[in-house]
C-alpha cells in the first residue's frame, strides 16, 4: 500500500516539474516594457497631421526637463537637446486658455511612450522614433519683471 501511494505521488510530481521549467529563449512575440516619457521646454516647428493625404506632421522641443515612468525619474543628458517627434492621427493637442495655435517659442510639453530601458548611446534616436502622444501648449513665456 505504501509503495503504491509512493508511485502515485511520484507520478503526480513529474508533470508539475515539467511545467515549471521556463523556456530557454524569449518568445518572439514578447515586447519590451514601455513607459511614458514627458519632455518640457520650448516648442517649435509644428506642422499638423494631414488627414487628407494622410501624412504625419512634426513638432520640435528644446528640452528644459525630461522625466520617465510613473515615478517621474529624470532622464539625464537630454536637457538642452532639441528633439523632433512625429505628430500622427493619434496625437492629442492641448492648448492652454487663450492659446489658439502652437507657435514657435511657446512653452509646453510632449508625452511619448517608448521602451523602459534604452541604452544611452541610442537614447535620442530611439525616443524620436516614437510619435507624440500628447502635446501641451502653455503659450508664450511670461515676461521677466
Amino acid at each position: 500500500m505504501k509503495k503504491a501511494l509512493l508511485l502515485v505521488f511520484a507520478a503526480l510530481m513529474v508533470p508539475s516539474v515539467a511545467f515549471a521549467a521556463k523556456p530557454s529563449t524569449p518568445s518572439p512575440h514578447a515586447k519590451a516594457p514601455k513607459v511614458v516619457y514627458r519632455f518640457g521646454g520650448t516648442l517649435s516647428n509644428y506642422t499638423a497631421y494631414d488627414s487628407v493625404t494622410p501624412a504625419n506632421g512634426t513638432i520640435s522641443i528644446l528640452v528644459a526637463h525630461a522625466n520617465k515612468g510613473l515615478a517621474h525619474k529624470p532622464v539625464p543628458g537630454l536637457k538642452g537637446q532639441t528633439l523632433t517627434f512625429a505628430v500622427d492621427k493619434n496625437s492629442r493637442i492641448h492648448l492652454a486658455d487663450g492659446v489658439t495655435a502652437i507657435a514657435n517659442g511657446d512653452r509646453g510639453g510632449i508625452t511619448i511612450r517608448a521602451a523602459k530601458n534604452i541604452a544611452a548611446a541610442s537614447l535620442i534616436a530611439t525616443l524620436q522614433a516614437s510619435p507624440a502622444r500628447q502635446i501641451h501648449d502653455n503659450g508664450p513665456p511670461k515676461p521677466k519683471s
